[in-house]
């Protein structure tokens, strides 16, 4: 019989606690809705390799930059303070080369992850506001994919930490269509990442992209 994903469960509370939560504490405001997309790029990332039949070793992985989606469901308190809870993913092509080896491996690294964000937002002139925001929450699901000569890795973990800060300006298109573009610093460590088989795993990975991207704020 299939267990429930405790991450899940976990996951699923959270939205239900600020769900409740809005509805408790908001006397006035909107609720809006935000999807968006952008492109992320980063720094190269060390990392420890750790495996039952080699040396430990220090891998790099050098990451191409790629797209990223996102949606959030969130509440104006005020006129100036939002609170949003906001699901991310993206998905990013990356060359994988280890200390022991001259030759690198291509994969890809894919992340996802919710983030609980307040923003402060500036009082608008004409239909231009800028606002800041910060963020913090849970990695939902962490890939790193790696194609070798000998096989095909896939690591894998979930529940570490992620850190974020946003800035972005505001154009107001009508009372309840507003066009975004932000730029977001996230800041990810991924820990643990393990081969399905356990022989393998991937330690302490920084993992701290750059995002440009473009949301609709849509209130109801």
């Amino acid at each position: 019989m299939k267990t429930v994903n405790p991450l899940l469960l976990k996951t699923l509370i959270l939205v239900l606690l600020v769900v409740i939560s809005f509805s408790v504490f908001a006397n006035a405001g909107d609720w809006y809705l935000k999807p968006s997309i952008g492109v992320t790029a980063f720094d190269d990332s060390d990392a420890n390799l750790n495996s039952m039949v080699n040396v430990d070793e220090k891998v790099k992985l050098e990451t191409d930059p790629g797209l990223t989606y996102g949606i959030g469901l969130g509440y104006f308190f005020t006129d100036d303070i939002s609170l949003e809870l906001s699901y991310s993913f993206f998905e990013n092509d990356s060359d994988f080369k280890a200390q022991s080896d001259s030759n690198s491996s291509k994969g890809d690294i894919r992340v996802s992850y919710v983030t609980l964000n307040s923003y402060w937002h500036v009082q608008r002139k004409g239909n231009f506001r800028p606002y800041l925001g910060i963020g913090g929450g849970i990695t939902t699901d962490s890939e790193l994919n790696i194609n070798t000569d000998q096989n095909d890795l896939s690591l894998s973990n979930d529940g570490d930490l992620v850190f974020q800060l946003m800035m972005g300006l505001d154009f107001e298109i009508n009372r309840q269509l507003a066009f975004l573009t932000e730029i977001k610093y996230t800041n990810i460590e991924l820990t643990d990442l393990n081969q399905a088989s356990a022989d393998q795993q991937i330690d302490d990975l920084q993992h701290n992209p750059f995002t440009l991207q473009v949301a609709l704020l849509y209130s109801f």
